[in-house]
């Protein structure tokens, strides 16, 4: 389970209060509704988190299928009070607690026996990543929560702090597996509604609820305010990013007749994701400015007379282990190895653009001390020569101004991957993931291949006309028909330069009675979709059924 938010203030304990208070007041006429509960439809909201805003948003989506017959059911702890609390404001009175799942003596005794064997064998960052359990894939669960906890990259697991925190998260995991087993017996769900698929209590859930044949959905904001992305978990989707297109999606996508209108649709997408209109977006980008082309040049000191190829990286301790395979061994060896080819090819000048968002999930988490990547760059390589420039978080330079000056663009598996390519720029990647193989990347089957097209990236030309209209298509689909929009409900949000608060991220009712959220059409359109097992993705303003 994550870190609980505690309330140390006073007046965020007022604020709260305040807040709670409002939220009784506004969802009264939900809570006098009465919602006919039908057989069988049963909902588990898996919510574990005392994050306030995920807390809405779960209630909000719970309300939507309460409208339609289902009964939630909220999976939660017993330290978690203000989430209850919210929970009944919403009409939402059914719970379980997770401490509840208490282990038989039998079962106790098996996870403890199998994790002693697991740690008494000689592990290296692969072979934790490779492990299975009771029909869980547990391995990447567990790397992902030490990687979070040191902040510090990815795992060295011959270290003996990671050795200690895998003696300790190891028992943890298998016996969460064990914890789901009974959750869902416990439960009997017809539906799962998830927000965070992966980690070591929701990653065993989501991988027994699937093999159960629930219906498993997942729901994550994309990069703006006003919406909700939702993917259904099946067999073939559970290892796929959730903001991503299925076979459905894409042809859907590919039915469609590229026209002008799209294409000013698109460019106007990205400039809403990039010069500041969505808060979850711009946090990314504070303080950025426009820059020409020679503008870039003179602040990274490029050579005017060579190409540029920008290494997009990803954040080191926030590793993504979880959806598609890499060519190296880890993000960590990704980005030395890459840095090495960079060294190695002069011919070019090479930006290394390290992420953001290190910088307000550092501030939030209060974190201090080098960057994870500059750490890497110091223990591992040294001084790096002039063709090779670090582009830290708080550059002023506005990612579209590079995405309209640079000619190569690299990453594993990165949100990049399906933007640079519609601006015609050549995007390597270094593993499969949600956009590889669909024919606007340049992807890589091994590290040698990989590494000699770093070798050689200069003598590449932009892309054909062909491959940029369909990653348009795939970056349109994705953009503008993958986000549910809210409407009867509004999102707000509050950058702090340091720490959180627990209402940072809030969400309020902006209608005032049940016949007016019915009319907006958002909480039936959203339950009819999740009701349509026939659909993977959710697709805005496509018919998903009665």
């Amino acid at each position: 389970m994550e870190v609980i938010w505690h309330l140390f203030h006073p007046k965020e304990q007022r604020e709260v209060w305040k807040d709670y208070r409002n939220t009784v007041e506004r969802f009264k006429f939900f809570r006098e509704a009465h919602f006919t509960e039908e057989p069988g439809k049963r909902v588990l909201v898996a919510s574990l988190t005392s994050f306030l805003y995920q807390v809405k948003l779960e209630g909000m989506l719970a309300l939507g299928l309460k409208m339609h017959g289902w009964q939630p059911i909220v999976l939660t702890s017993k330290v978690y009070t203000w989430p209850r609390r919210y929970f009944k404001a919403f009409g939402i009175n059914d719970f379980v607690y997770w401490e509840e799942l208490s282990l038989s003596f039998e079962d106790r005794n098996k996870v403890n026996r199998d994790a002693e064997k697991i740690l008494m064998r000689d592990h290296t960052f692969k072979s934790v990543k490779q492990l299975r359990y009771e029909g869980s894939w547990v391995g990447p669960q567990i790397l992902s929560s030490i990687a979070r906890e040191n902040h510090l990259g990815t795992p060295d697991v011959g270290n003996s702090k990671v050795k200690s925190q895998l003696t300790s998260a190891i028992p943890k995991v298998l016996a969460s597996v064990f914890q789901s087993q009974s959750l869902l017996a416990k439960t009997k769900p017809k539906m799962i509604l998830i927000n965070e698929v992966n980690g070591n209590v929701m990653g065993p859930l989501t991988d027994l609820a699937v093999e159960k044949g629930i219906n498993v959905i997942q729901f994550v904001q994309p990069s703006r305010d006003d919406a909700i992305i939702f993917k259904r978990i099946t067999p073939e989707s559970r290892r796929v990013h959730p903001n991503s297109l299925s076979l459905q999606g894409r042809e859907f996508m590919d039915r469609m007749q590229w026209d002008e209108k799209m294409e000013e649709e698109l460019q106007k997408e990205f400039q809403d994701r990039y010069v500041g209109r969505w808060f979850l977006q711009s946090r990314n980008q504070p303080g950025v400015k426009r820059k020409t082309k020679e503008e870039i040049f003179e602040v990274l000191k490029f050579d005017s007379a060579k190409k540029v190829a920008i290494v997009f990286s990803h954040i080191l301790w926030d590793a993504n282990l979880f959806y598609g395979d890499d060519l190296f061994e880890d993000y960590g060896e990704w980005f030395v190895e890459t840095i090495r080819a960079a060294i190695r090819n002069d011919q070019v000048n090479w930006g290394i653009k390290l992420h953001p968002s290190n910088l307000w999930k550092r501030a939030r988490d209060k974190i201090e001390g080098n960057l994870a990547e500059v750490s890497l760059i110091e223990e591992k390589i040294g001084r790096l020569p002039d063709h090779v420039r670090l582009i830290f978080p708080n550059s002023d330079i506005n990612t579209i101004s590079l995405f309209q000056s640079i000619d190569y663009g690299i990453t594993v598996r990165g949100t990049i991957g399906l933007e640079l390519p519609c601006f015609g720029v050549p995007t390597f990647t270094a593993g499969t993931g949600r956009y590889s193989g669909l024919g606007f990347t340049l992807d890589s089957k091994t590290r040698e291949e990989y590494l000699e097209r770093m070798a050689h990236i200069h003598q590449y030309g932009r892309m054909s006309e062909a491959a940029m209209l369909k990653a348009k298509r795939h970056a349109y689909g994705i953009f503008k028909f993958r986000p549910w929009t809210m409407k009867s409900f509004a999102s707000s949000f509050h950058y702090r330069k340091s720490g959180s608060h627990m209402l940072d991220h809030n969400l309020t009712l902006v209608v005032n009675t049940l016949e007016e959220c019915k009319n907006n059409g958002d909480l039936s359109r959203w339950a009819r979709w999740a009701e349509n097992l026939d659909l993977v993705d959710y697709l805005e303003g496509v018919d998903v059924g009665n």
